[in-house]
């Protein structure tokens, strides 16, 4: 990851930047809302397909953090989906999957719905989450 003081902000434009170029797994998160409003940008313009495959390429470096690794590859193969696309091998990494299932809400009263409602590529990383998590305004 990069120092704060070595960087200059800008969006990132992949997977790979969203983790590079943040200086604490906070920054992740921070990171990737910037990446998703870059792949909407993308899905308005001429061979977005193309320009998506390349954006989701390059495996991010790993986090050290289980849930945020998981949940990369889950971002990379909804998206994927999302646009008619093969997922990137690394996504179906061992460990770009969670052992244990892990709920974004921890009310035991939501697991149903997080269960019921979390995108088919969360699932099968055993993320449990809300139906529009990566919903952008």
């Amino acid at each position: 990851m990069v120092k704060a003081s070595e960087r200059s902000w800008r969006r990132s434009r992949s997977l790979f930047q969203v983790v590079r170029d943040a200086a604490t797994t906070g920054d992740i998160g921070y990171n990737l809302a910037d990446f998703l409003d870059h792949v909407n940008l993308l899905a308005k313009q001429p061979m977005a397909a193309a320009r998506v495959t390349a954006s989701l390429r390059t495996e991010p470096p790993r986090t050290g953090n289980a849930v945020q690794d998981a949940y990369l590859a889950a971002v990379a193969a909804h998206l994927s989906y999302r646009f008619r696309l093969r997922p990137p091998v690394w996504a179906d990494k061992k460990y770009r999957r969670l052992e244990h299932p892990w709920f974004a809400l921890p009310d035991t009263w939501a697991r149903a719905t997080l269960l019921r409602d979390s995108p088919p590529a969360f699932r099968e990383r055993n993320l449990f989450t809300t139906e529009d998590a990566l919903h952008r305004v």
